[in-house]
C-alpha cells in the first residue's frame, strides 16, 4: 500500500503535546510490540545546493504500531547535519506531521514529526526534507532518532536500531563544456541560467510515503 500526500514544516505550536507512543509495556500474554527502525539516506549535492532527503521510520514488526487514536501512532526527531539547513515556509489548511523543536537542549534546526496512525508491520513512512548544504564539514552527521511523546528514546524490541545517522557527501561542480565560436562570425554566448533561492521562500516538501 502506498499514500502519498502533501505536507510542511511549521513552528512548534502547531502541534499539540502528546503525539502518541509506538508501543506499550509488555505484559504476559500480550500481543507482539512493534519493533520501529529509523530510516536516514544520505545528504548528496554541492555546497550551495538545496536537495531532497528521505527519512523517516519503518515498522519491523512482528506486531502493529500502538498509540491512541487521533495521535498517530509516535514520534521521530529529524536533526539535520552541521552545515545544513533544512527550509520550509508554512502551508495552512492541513495536518502538520513535523513541528520546529523547541527548549534549550533542542539542536538548531531539528523537528519533530509525528507518525500516522494503522501503522502495520512491514509498512514504512518517510517524509521528503528540501535540505540546503550550507558548507561542507567533514565527517558531520545528523540523526534520525525515534521518541515517544515525552522526547525520550523508546524501549523497543530492539533499541539498536532507534536512530540512524544522516549523512552528507558534497560532491565537486561539473565543469561546464566549452562553447566553439559560431562559422558565420557571430559571436556565440554559452550561459547557464540559475535561479536565486533564500532560505525562507523554499517550502519544504514533505512527501509522505506509507508502502509495504
Amino acid at each position: 500500500m502506498k499514500r502519498t500526500m502533501r505536507w510542511a514544516v511549521v513552528p512548534a505550536a502547531a502541534l499539540a503535546a502528546g503525539l502518541g507512543l509506538c508501543a506499550g509495556p509488555a505484559q504476559a500474554g500480550a500481543a507482539a510490540r512493534a519493533d520501529y527502525q529509523a530510516i536516514a539516506h544520505p545528504v548528496v549535492g554541492q555546497v550551495g545546493e538545496t536537495v531532497e532527503v528521505e527519512l523517516g521510520v519503518r515498522n519491523g514488526g512482528p506486531g502493529p504500531a500502538g498509540g491512541r487514536p487521533g495521535h498517530g501512532a509516535g514520534t521521530y526527531e529529524v536533526t539535520p547535519p552541521p552545515g545544513t539547513t533544512i527550509v520550509a515556509t508554512p502551508h495552512s489548511g492541513v495536518r502538520q506531521p513535523c513541528v520546529a523543536k523547541a527548549g534549550p537542549s533542542a539542536e538548531p534546526g531539528s523537528y519533530i514529526c509525528s507518525i500516522g496512525e494503522n501503522f502495520t508491520a512491514g509498512e514504512r513512512e518517510t517524509l521528503g526534507f528540501r535540505v540546503r548544504i550550507d558548507e561542507k564539514v567533514d565527517g558531520a552527521e545528523g540523526v534520525v532518532r525515534i521518541l515517544d511523546r515525552d522526547g525520550e528514546p523508546v524501549p523497543d524490541p530492539d533499541p539498536g536500531n532507534d536512530s540512524a545517522p544522516i549523512r552528507v557527501e558534497v560532491v565537486d561542480r561539473v565543469p561546464q563544456p566549452y562553447a566553439e565560436p559560431a562559422t558565420n562570425s557571430t559571436l556565440l554566448l554559452a550561459t547557464t541560467s540559475g535561479t536565486a533561492v533564500s532560505a525562507g521562500a523554499i517550502a519544504l516538501g514533505v512527501t509522505r510515503r506509507k508502502r509495504r
